[in-house]
């Protein structure tokens, strides 16, 4: 059995991972309407309340994009030196921002921010997951089905794809 931590925003909040992984020990601590400056602000909380996971998967930033913040690599950044910091021996996964289907949001502020996530999980020998592609159709938009009618959050579908691509990382 593997103790996992879900950390972000409704995205995560709103999935039931307990129930997706029963054979697992598993916490979300996802909060709806968070920034990454909203996390860098709880992260001393979440070090007191969660000791030596095996797992921890992480994905910020939407909030920040959705109302116009898209300079979110200088606090993610933060965030990710504390985290593997203080859980040296969990394998620490960054999760690519989602795509969303919002007219006054470029998926192109998307793709560069997560080519700024995936050069800082290098950086710090962490894991990178894109959901992004995954999320994708061949003509370059979010595939039918996985987003909400919001245009951010994500339907059952989406979160099947989302679950999907977590599931290698429970079996190494």
């Amino acid at each position: 059995m593997l103790y996992i931590i879900f950390i972000g925003d409704s995205l995560t909040q709103w999935f039931d991972w307990e129930g997706r992984f029963p054979m697992h020990r598993v916490m979300n601590l996802g909060i709806s309407g968070e920034t990454v400056e909203g996390l860098l602000a709880r992260r001393d909380h979440i070090r007191s309340d969660v000791v030596n996971p095996d797992l921890i998967f992480l994905m910020t930033g939407i909030n920040n994009i959705v109302n116009g913040q898209n300079n979110i690599l200088p606090p993610y950044r933060k965030l990710i030196s504390d985290l593997t910091t203080w859980y040296r021996k969990s394998k620490i996964i960054i999760e690519s921002i989602l795509p969303v289907e919002l007219a006054w949001i470029s998926n192109n502020v998307i793709k560069d921010v997560n080519c700024g996530l995936m050069d800082m999980a290098s950086e710090y020998n962490t894991e990178y997951l894109d959901l992004y592609t995954i999320f994708m159709d061949a003509t370059g938009k979010p595939i039918r089905g996985y987003l909400s009618d919001d245009g951010v959050h994500l339907a059952n579908r989406g979160y099947k794809a989302w679950s999907n691509a977590i599931e290698p990382y429970l079996k190494r």
